[in-house]
């Protein structure tokens, strides 16, 4: 039997990361006959990034803010680890170079992806998620892998261009990573396929997912830093007005202190995000997965598009004809208060779409 090793961002205490991960070698095992398992190399970025430490920043006052959310981010990441304990395969710890060289050569095939593993501007220029000192024998393959906006048309692209001419099949996430890559390897087919969440369809996830709230409320799910969910969460507090349903609110960074006007969800795993948007009467959201997970588990929903990256979720918006769903700055041409979606036409389209990704992996494990 083959040994499969998948190569992602797996050890990210963040919901589509993991989810990500755990839909592709769920798929993986189910579609060949092989093992499959994670590849336990976390780079610095996301050590650093998802650490509990309130001293990231400089600045007095979030060193304050983030010390005070201290407990609540223990409890998420206990929420995070105990998840992946059950619903996902590592190899042992990559805990030095040796390990990592030594375990991706004990495999019959790496699958690299999803997400942004080749986002150079992400990872600070990880050579590891391009496979440069992996032996010849061992069969490097991609499945929706993103350069996230990253330009391969310069110079200091050309060791990871190299590199990924030895990979035999490669997918990526985006229409914009195929453009990148084309670019630079015009003899090479380069398709593009969905993400891996939506392999695995709803009743499986709704299997991972936490017990039902029984309680009538509109979801607001922010994702990063950035601005642009602003004009989300004025709409989302709109929507909730007219609607007479609560509000709450998700999010997945520090922002808890400046969006305290609004009930907070508190720590949360995979499990409770599954479960809080199949839940919902309405997600508004500025994030990729969250407008993923509401089209899977069928939840109405909308999405910010005048955010960074927006092409993905364009992109999706457009598959499964759900351009109502979009926001603009905030605002909506949609008639109804929530979105009134034929669920079975969207559906429809995912099982096209999903058979579509499902050959690629087929043909990728033979």
């Amino acid at each position: 039997m083959n040994r499969v090793g998948i190569l992602t961002f797996h050890s990210a205490n963040n919901f589509g990361a993991l989810l990500q991960a755990v839909s592709l070698q769920k798929t993986i095992m189910e579609r060949g006959n092989v093992e499959c398992e994670l590849i336990d190399y976390e780079p610095e970025f996301i050590r650093k990034d998802y650490s509990i430490s309130p001293f990231k920043d400089n600045h007095p006052k979030a060193i304050i803010k983030s010390a005070l959310r201290i407990p609540d981010k223990i409890k998420r990441n206990l929420k995070f680890q105990a998840f992946r304990e059950e619903n996902i395969v590592c190899s042992k710890q990559c805990l030095s170079e040796n390990d990592f060289k030594n375990i991706c050569n004990s495999l019959d095939e790496i699958v690299v992806g999803s997400d942004q593993v080749w986002n150079y501007n992400l990872t600070k220029y990880d050579m590891h998620y391009f496979l440069p000192e992996i032996d010849a024998s061992v069969k490097k393959v991609a499945y929706a892998a993103s350069t996230g906006g990253a330009d391969f048309s310069l110079k200091e692209s050309n060791k990871m261009i190299q590199c990924l001419q030895e990979f035999r099949h490669i997918s990526v996430r985006e229409s914009a990573s195929k453009t990148a890559l084309e670019q630079r390897m015009k003899e090479k087919n380069i398709e593009v396929v969905l993400d891996p969440v939506f392999l695995t369809p709803k009743n499986s996830w709704m299997q991972l997912a936490a017990k039902p709230v029984k309680k009538d409320y509109i979801l607001f799910f922010k994702m990063g830093y950035s601005k642009t969910a602003e004009p989300a969460l004025r709409f989302a507090k709109k929507l909730s007005k007219e609607t007479g349903y609560e509000l709450l609110m998700l999010w997945d960074q520090e922002t808890w202190f400046k969006y305290r006007d609004v009930k907070h969800i508190g720590a949360v795993g995979p499990a409770e995000f599954l479960q809080w948007i199949a839940g919902a009467k309405c997600v508004v959201t500025n994030s990729f997965h969250a407008t993923a997970f509401s089209i899977i588990l069928n939840t109405p929903f909308y999405v910010e598009t005048e955010i960074e990256r927006k092409d993905r979720v364009l992109n999706i918006l457009d598959i499964f004809k759900l351009h109502k769903c979009g926001l603009v700055k905030g605002k909506t041409e949609n008639e109804t208060l929530i979105p009134e979606i034929e669920w079975n036409a969207v559906n429809s389209l995912l099982n096209n779409e999903r058979k579509k990704s499902l050959d690629y992996i087929d043909r990728i494990l033979k």
